[in-house]
């Protein structure tokens, strides 16, 4: 299972369009498509194909990042060193799901200072 979070409350990613069918020249119908609907800001999948087209993205640890899942402890520290990529309100999330007490007044140093010795 992977859990992946955004600062987008109702983000939609499409990883495979809606497509329309058609025969003999008439659209009969349409073949739906694959999305990766956050609600709350959350989205979780056992899809390990979802999760590798989510990873991929460009907009992965931009607009959504990985909060949990099945991985290894030296992906988890990787994690710890990127903090310094992620946005102050992404930092701010972080800091809320891990437990660390924050009032919205810390800058993004404090966050990751935070962040890093949690």
């Amino acid at each position: 299972m992977a859990k992946f979070n955004s600062h987008i409350k109702r983000l939609k990613i499409v990883l495979k369009p809606a497509m329309p069918i058609f025969e003999g020249g008439l659209k009969i119908g349409d073949q739906p498509g694959v999305y990766a609907l956050f609600e709350d800001g959350q989205f979780e999948t056992k899809d390990e194909e979802i999760i590798k087209q989510l990873e991929g993205l460009d907009t992965f640890k931009i607009d959504f990042w990985r909060v949990s899942g099945e991985s290894s402890p030296v992906e988890d520290t990787t994690v710890d060193k990127d903090f310094v990529k992620l946005t102050k309100k992404e930092l701010q999330s972080l800091a809320k799901e891990k437990g660390v007490e924050v009032d919205g007044t810390e800058t993004k140093e404090r966050l990751v200072e935070l962040l890093t010795d949690k």
